[in-house]
This record gives C-alpha cells, structure tokens and sequence, in this order.
C-alpha cells in the first residue's frame, strides 16, 4: 500500500501541549560516586590501599536522573545530546490497570518475627485510560527520535495490552520502514488462569533511526540434533555450522524472567528485566562507547549491563525506590563513576525530611602521613510520611539501607567515597553503623554523611573538625 505515511492513530486531544515545558528546566547534580564499598564488618578500611590517589573522574561514565523523562530528554536535546544516542531502550508502563510494589521483609534482631512493607514503585493506567496513555508516550517517542544518532536504534518492550497501539506510533514516528524486527521474548512461570490461554510472551519492537543502523550479529547454540547431523548433509557442500552457533531469530526462548525471590539477580522490583535480555540488545545495536538510554529505569538493568560492556549510559526514572535500587545496584557492582542528578523537582522543605545524628566524630594519628578516622550513626528517624509504619520492635539498623561518606564535602555536590552495604539483602542488625577509616592527615576535615532508608528516603548530615 502506497503512501504509508499518511496513517495515523487518531485520539481525542492528540498532540495538545499536555505537558508543557518551561523555558528553564531545573537541573541539579546531586552525587557523583565513585563505588569503593566498604564490608560491615571490617575492622579498618584503608583508602589508601583501595584508593591510592583519592582520583576523582571528571567525565563519569553514567547518569542517573530522577524525574518527568519528557522534561530530561527536553534537557538533554537543550544541552547537545540531540543525536547522540546509538541506542535507546524503554520498558515504558503496559496500560495493565496494575499497582506495582517492590516488598521487603524486615527482620527483629535476636528473634524470628518478621514484617512485610510494600513500597509503591508506580501504578499503571487500565484500559479506561488509553488516551491519557497515549498522550503520555506519543510525545515522548517523538523527542526520543531527536535523541538518536544516524546510526541509532530504539528498542520498545510491551505486551499484549497496548503494543499494538505503539507500532502504529512508532510508523507514524519512524515510518514503518524503519521497523527491524518485532521480537517476541517467550518465558515460562506459573499462573492461575483458566479462561484464557497463559500470557507468557512480551513484545520488543526495534526500529531504526536510518539505514545505516548499528547491528551486530547475535548466535545461539546449535541444537543437539543439528550438531549431530550438520548441515552439509541436507544442504549441501557450500553450507556449514558457524563456529559461533545459529544467528538468532526474533523468537526470544533461550531467556526466562527472574523468578525465584532468592535468586541472585532479584532485587524485589516490580517489572525487572533480566540481564541476559539486556544484555543481547545492547551487544546487538551499540558499539564498545556508545551512548545508551533507559528513560523508564526501574532498577537500572540497562545501566548495570552498560556499565559492565563498556558503554556510557543515562537513565531516568521518577520513581525514588528505583533510583535508590539502581544506585545500590552499581555501587555493588563496583565498575566506574555515575552521578546521580534531577530534573524539575523541587528541594523539600529541611522539616519534611528524614532526621539523622552522627557520633562526634574521633580521630587518631597512624604515622606520619596518615590517621584513623572513626565515624558512626547515632540516631535516624526516617520521613515524616513513614513515621506511621514503623513497628516497635525495629531498630534504627532494621531502618537504614545503605550509607555513604563523603571525606571532602564541599556543601554542594556529594561526592560518595566509600559506601557501607548490607552484605545480605535481609533488613535486620546485620549492617554496621560505623566505619573506620585511614585517611591522610591535614588540618581541617569537612565530612557529610549520608544515608538511604528502606523507605526510599535520604538524609544528610555534616562534621566539621580539625586534626
């Protein structure tokens, strides 16, 4: 059919300015870290061992943004990334009518009494709000077009709900020309129903910027049956079994969804996506340096798989547990600087945060050049909004998910140099609320210190003292 390009998806206020964009978007940096964790239970953590020259990378290889992705991508086309991502990927809300929760279990310390919290992570809209749906996604796979370069791809994950909907979108957007593949991911798992056929597949639809779009070959082993007979016997001389396996097709069954809950990679979010999908996609349309995006994060998948390919990254979310599991995430994963920033939102007031003491701080010479440093957390009240949940039986360690410190604060930005981590993910006393440092000896310290809740909450708390 000619003139393809002249089929449109019609809605009632389609294209209106739903969401305007001010003229000067609001922006802040507020973490650079440089991972270097620190175990619970060591005695000394030497900096100078673990960090010899205390660098600092100016040009971090990942960005974490918190806020309205429409209003980061804005941001990024006004500051010289229009065109510069070889690869983008989203795993935007199915239009499901679900609430999603990420669920913790807090553990009593020297007992086995256990509570549950759920933590609201984002809810999506049902079918009643397909035109408030579209009119969320349609203007932003417009910028993110913008946003790709000439040899970029864009990688769009949904189901059976509203797929549909945004291939006609993406035709519009793109021109259906531009359509590589529609890929099916099938994974197992169980379910209930009995009315309908299980739903055990998802959609990812690939198109490309131009023709000249990045794509790396992907392979999956030969089976049994083929590595036994080959090929030359039903086709022929010219044809022979590749060294690296069978080319892939668009049929995904090689890779289940994350379904144990004790399983390593499961970090209790809603809607995680596993690494090894991830991880084909990025093999598949970007280069060793690429530029990639993930503007609906969740729990920072793609900037863990990026980060460990050896691509630079941004990802965005609005959401303050995925931010924080995304920042745990790579922290534990150890394997460059990011910064965490945020677009359009504003600062709370300081009397609706979290309350967070330290202990005086103490200080001792090693030697010449270096002193032991010891800090500790005194008391932490979490969020006036949490207040509510808490149990009588929790302690101030069943409360805190991580901390950070920062050796040289320079009431702005930050900077986290060593972070103190649970060394399992159960929310008892395991975590130690003190860390000693060896740190270099000079006659003033400012150190901030700070602190992330099992809420989704922060505090941040600063000393300042003389050697």
């Amino acid at each position: 059919m000619q003139n393809n390009d002249k089929v449109r998806l019609v809605w009632d206020c389609k294209g209106s300015n739903i969401y305007p964009v001010a003229d000067e978007i609001t922006h802040q940096t507020i973490e650079f870290i440089n991972p270097c964790q620190a175990s619970s239970y060591d005695s000394i953590f030497d900096l100078w061992i673990q960090k010899p020259d205390y660098a600092r990378a100016e040009d971090p290889n990942g960005r974490i943004f918190r806020g309205d992705n429409l209003l980061l991508m804005e941001f990024l086309i006004n500051n010289g990334y229009r065109g510069a991502f070889d690869l983008i990927y989203i795993d935007p809300p199915y239009l499901s009518s679900s609430a999603y929760n990420s669920t913790i279990k807090i553990k009593d310390s020297g007992s086995d009494i256990s509570d549950h919290i759920s933590r609201p992570v984002f809810s999506d809209h049902g079918t009643e709000g397909i035109d408030k749906y579209l009119n969320d996604i349609y203007p932003r796979l417009k910028i993110m077009k913008e946003l790709l370069s000439e040899r970029g791809s864009i990688f769009v994950h949904l189901d059976w709900h509203i797929s549909h909907y945004v291939k006609i979108l993406l035709d519009e957007i793109f021109s259906p020309d531009s359509l590589i593949n529609e890929i099916v991911w099938c994974y197992g798992g169980g379910s209930g129903s009995k009315r309908h056929f299980h739903r055990k597949h998802d959609v990812i639809l690939w198109y490309a910027g131009s023709k000249e779009y990045i794509f790396h070959p992907q392979y999956r082993p030969y089976t049994a049956g083929t590595l036994e007979r080959g090929l030359t016997r039903i086709k022929g001389d010219k044809y022979q079994l590749h060294q690296e396996g069978a080319l892939m097709q668009d049929w995904w069954t090689d890779i289940n969804k994350i379904l144990s809950p004790t399983a390593g990679e499961n970090l209790k979010f809603p809607t995680q996506k596993p690494e090894a999908l991830l991880k084909r996609i990025v093999l598949t349309a970007s280069n060793q340096g690429s530029l990639v995006a993930d503007f609906y994060a969740g729990s920072g998948t793609m900037a863990a798989v990026s980060q460990e390919m050896g691509r630079r990254w941004v990802i965005c979310d609005d959401s303050p547990i995925a931010i924080q599991t995304s920042l745990e995430r790579l922290i534990k994963q150890g394997r460059g600087t990011f910064t965490i920033e945020q677009v359009g939102i504003d600062p709370q007031p300081p009397d609706k945060r979290s309350y967070l003491k330290l202990k005086p701080p103490s200080i001792q010479r090693f030697n010449e050049t270096s002193a032991l440093l010891l800090l500790g957390i005194e008391d932490y009240i979490p969020h006036e909004q949490n207040r509510s949940l808490l149990k009588n039986n929790w302690g101030i360690k069943n409360l805190i998910d991580f901390w950070e410190v920062d050796l040289n604060y320079d009431g702005s930005i930050f900077k986290s140099e060593v972070q103190v981590l649970r060394d399992r993910k159960v929310y008892d006393d395991s975590i130690s609320l003190s860390l000693k440092l060896r740190v270099s000896i000079r006659n003033a310290y400012k150190i901030a210190v700070k602190v992330y809740d099992v809420f989704g909450d922060s505090a941040l708390q600063v000393q300042e003292f003389n050697m």
